[in-house]
Order: C-alpha cells, then structure tokens, then sequence
C-alpha cells in the first residue's frame, strides 16, 4: 500500500470535524510553503549587503526622521489596503 492509499484509508475512518482540523493543518502547511519560497525568491534576486552599505542606510533614515522625512505606519498600510485591496 502506498503512502497516499494509507492515508485515505486512515482519513476515511475519521469524523468530520477531525477532517476539518487536518484540513486546516494543510493549509497553514502550503501557506508556510508559499512564503518560504517566496523569501527565498526575494533573497536570490537581491544582491547581498554588506555591513557598511547597512550602516549607511540606517543613518539616512535617521536623518530623514529627524528632518521630518517619515509617515506613520498606520497610514502607509490604509494607503496599501486602497491601492491593492488587501
């Protein structure tokens, strides 16, 4: 018997609300799955960053925060969910 054929088998034998959990155990699977592949992608397409580019990035955005050069959080995510429909 294959993997595939004993575990139909076992799934046949349980209840409905114990299919559901397992249903919902699968999900959480794929879509784990799906971001880890996604940050995989992303992190083959960006070139690495060294320390010094890092730091030097940090110190630009502190002077923008200090010269007033930010937006709150909450805003730049209601401005995602209109332009994207999230």
């Amino acid at each position: 018997m294959t993997t595939l054929e004993t575990t139909i088998s076992m799934m046949e034998k349980l209840p409905e609300a114990d299919l559901l959990k397992i249903q919902n155990l699968i999900k959480k699977l794929f879509y784990q799955h799906e971001y880890e592949s996604a940050d995989f992608a992303v992190g083959q397409a960006l070139k690495p960053m060294s320390k010094e580019d890092f730091m030097e990035d940090i110190m630009a955005a502190e002077n923008d925060i200090a010269a007033g050069r930010y937006r709150n959080a909450n805003e730049v995510f209601d401005e995602l969910e209109r332009r994207y429909g999230f």
